[in-house]
């Protein structure tokens, strides 16, 4: 054997040797002291990770019944809304309950109860029901000398509090035959001023699955779950006929508990804690996690056994020690083994690290003759680069492409906004009117629109629209439909009107004689315009639109709305209301459908204001919606103001309002006061008109 092979061998046998040496001498002390500790500090941190995973357990359980219970309380709520104004008549409130149920499975019935005499004068009962039959939905009255619904508890509790009430939960005997809760919503009515109560909408839920899912809980071996009510009733408990039969208040009497008693008033109060306790179902000391159901006031509680717990400490212990006299005696055969194997490739690969962290993505690796790990390490790296390079190419290109899509989005917003006029006034030369109008786009591109336009002699067509859906489809079928219902309303306007203006746009005296101007129909402006959007519509969408027309010299103002939000009527003097409309249908669903005109007359100071349901529909953090009427009420202490600055003051408040929660929709406002015709113009009446 040469010299220089000699040495190399002295040299690996050093290295093999100090490290086996430093390895198993650290082990070896570290093993000695945590022999010594291991089973006290595993059994405390054990116990407390077993604590945090029932503080866990309870909690996920927790929301799993609270994901299906607070979504319900929203569907009476939307009832009671609707009710509140006044759009459904007898037959709307059981179409409405009827979808109510068909939408909500989990919902077993549905009532719309009103005050004596609140609904229909000579009834003093009126109270429709919508449940599911054994052979589908029905609906039947509740009310009656045998059912005072007044006087019971679902209805009276809720209309004193006046607010969300969760029953207690009962047995619906002769109804669903099983177990159920009543969520009630009480609703008002504006009388003089006045908020009063009007009645109660209710929502009967099913609680089977509540029982299957809290038994369904698995805590270590004899642990289990159980809950009660808001007065301390037990729900579900394992323990035979404890479920509606006793509250944990008379558990506790009956056994002289003080601390289950302590437990049960903190529970009915709605707190949430870990206790040290022991259970009187078992009779084992363990762990008792309770939290509370928010949206109904229940609280559940889960039981984990420490006996239980305590026997995973000891095998763990057992374990522990096992694996660390085995890996002591394994590391001490193997260490010197593997030393010499492991730390030359390991270098070389360390190297060939350095340079591709420093950008050398082409760096070359050694190659590993052995198969075993450090082979499958160098595999690794080699993988490591390829797939560095890889990501590195798609990274740029997807850069790039994103970069060119938003690029697109933002020169489509461009393009979009810019189509919409911007000119205020719009008719420097006309003062009998002030007219504004803003958009803000939810997203980079919409379907809300805008348009003001001249439509014939001293008439005037302003209108707003939303098209279904977001992004760029709404933004060409806006395109579409603004150019197709200014197309029809210009050809509508330029027939059959006499002209009060000269060629240099000067007022000029109106003939004796002549024939009583006529503006153009905006319903038939919508239905031609429908139409025309309705053919070849294979992507099904629509638009609705309020189209509305203002006589310059009279103030009359003749308008249609397909299936839009009704403007808001601000006269001068008064307080603003909402302009009423026949509920036509959306523009563009389908072709031969006719829109209803209407007629009002604007006089000098009143003023109408346009939006889209991007206004009422804001929301704010806390998922409530800006409504009807916080909008009148805001343009009563702005409707003084020039048309500019109600835009602007009611745009504020709604952004306000959203206190910076993303908006789902698009936000369009346009606001048209009449000032009254010009001295030297035609004649025409300017007094308040009906509509």
């Amino acid at each position: 054997m040469s010299a220089p092979n000699a040495n190399a061998i002295r040299t690996g046998r050093g290295i093999a040797f100090r490290l086996s040496a430093l390895v198993l001498s650290v082990v070896g002390l570290i093993f000695v002291v945590m022999s010594a500790a291991t089973y006290f500090l595993a059994r405390e941190a054990l116990l407390k990770n077993a604590e945090d995973n029932a503080r866990t357990q309870a909690q996920a359980l927790v929301q799993r019944i609270e994901a299906r219970l607070s979504p319900i309380s929203r569907v009476p709520q939307g009832l009671a809304y609707e009710l509140e104004d006044g759009l459904l008549d007898d037959a709307g409130i059981l179409r409405r309950q009827r979808r109510a149920l068909q939408d909500n499975p989990e919902i077993f019935g549905t009532a719309a109860a009103f005050e004596p005499y609140g609904r229909h004068g000579d009834q003093q009962h009126f109270a429709p029901y919508t449940f599911r039959a054994p052979l589908g939905i029905t609906h039947t009255s509740l009310g009656g000398p045998g059912y005072r619904y007044h006087a019971m508890d679902w209805y009276q509790i809720p209309r004193e509090l006046r607010q969300i009430v969760w029953s207690e939960p009962y047995f619906d005997e002769g109804g669903g035959n099983t177990l159920m809760a009543t969520c009630s919503v009480p609703f008002y009515s504006n009388d003089d001023g006045e908020r009063s109560v009007a009645g109660v909408v209710t929502a009967d839920v099913s609680l089977d699955w509540l029982k299957r899912l809290v038994a369904s809980v698995h805590v270590l071996e004899t642990g289990y779950a159980w809950l009660i009510t808001r007065n301390g009733t037990y729900v579900t408990h394992p323990a035979p006929g404890l479920a509606f039969n006793e509250s944990i208040f008379s558990r506790a009497e009956e056994h002289g508990d003080a601390q289950l008693r302590r437990i049960g008033q903190d529970m009915v109060r709605g707190g949430s804690k870990l206790v040290e306790t022991t259970s009187l179902h078992t009779a084992k000391p363990g762990f008792l996690v309770y939290a509370p159901l928010p949206s109904t006031g229940w609280s559940l509680g889960v039981f984990s056994p420490r006996d239980e717990l305590l026997a995973d400490v000891n095998r763990l212990a057992l374990v522990s020690a096992g694996l660390g006299g085995g890996g002591f005696l394994l590391l001490a055969a193997l260490t010197a083994a593997i030393a010499r194997s492991i730390t030359r490739p390991l270098r070389r690969l360390c190297g060939a690290a350095r340079e591709v962290a420093g950008g050398r993505l082409d760096a070359e690796l050694p190659e590993v003759a052995s198969r075993d790990e450090v082979h499958d390490l160098a595999q690794a790296f080699a993988n490591m680069q390829n797939s560095l390079k890889e990501h590195i190419r798609e990274l740029t290109e997807a850069t790039a492409s994103r970069e060119r899509m938003q690029s697109e989005l933002r020169i489509a917003r461009e393009i979009q906004l810019g189509i919409l006029p911007k000119t205020f006034p719009p008719l420097p030369n006309h003062t009998e009117f002030d007219l504004y109008a803003s958009l803000t786009p939810a997203r980079e591109v919409g379907g809300d629109f805008y348009d003001f336009f001249p439509c014939g002699p001293d008439a005037f067509c302003f209108l707003v629209g939303d098209v279904s859906g977001k992004g760029v489809p709404a933004a060409f079928y806006m395109a579409v439909a603004r150019t197709l219902i200014k197309a029809v309303a210009e050809a509508a306007g330029g027939h059959g009107q006499r002209r009060s203006e000269d060629s240099r746009g000067r007022r000029v005296a109106v003939q004796p004689g002549a024939p009583p101007r006529r503006l153009p129909d905006p319903g038939r402006i919508l239905a031609q315009a429908s139409d025309g959007l309705a053919h070849d519509n294979e992507s099904c969408m629509f638009v609705t639109v309020f189209c509305a027309l203002l006589d310059l010299t009279t103030g009359e103002v003749r308008y249609a709305s397909a299936g839009h939000n009704p403007p808001v009527l601000m006269r001068a003097g008064a307080a603003p209301e909402y302009l009423p409309t026949h509920g036509d249908p959306v523009a563009g669903a389908m072709p031969g459908v006719a829109y209803q005109t209407d007629t009002l007359r604007l006089g000098p100071g009143d003023a109408l204001a346009l939006y889209t349901d991007g206004v009422t529909e804001a929301m704010n953090p806390a998922l409530e919606l800006y409504g009807e009427e916080r909008l009148t009420a805001r343009l009563a202490k702005l409707q003084k103001r020039d048309a500019r600055a109600i835009c602007d003051g009611l745009s504020e408040d709604v952004h306000a309002f959203a206190a910076g929660a993303e908006q789902s929709d698009d936000i369009t406002l346009l606001v048209l006061r009449f000032n009254g015709v010009a001295a030297g113009g035609a004649a025409g009446g300017t007094g308040p008109g009906e509509t």
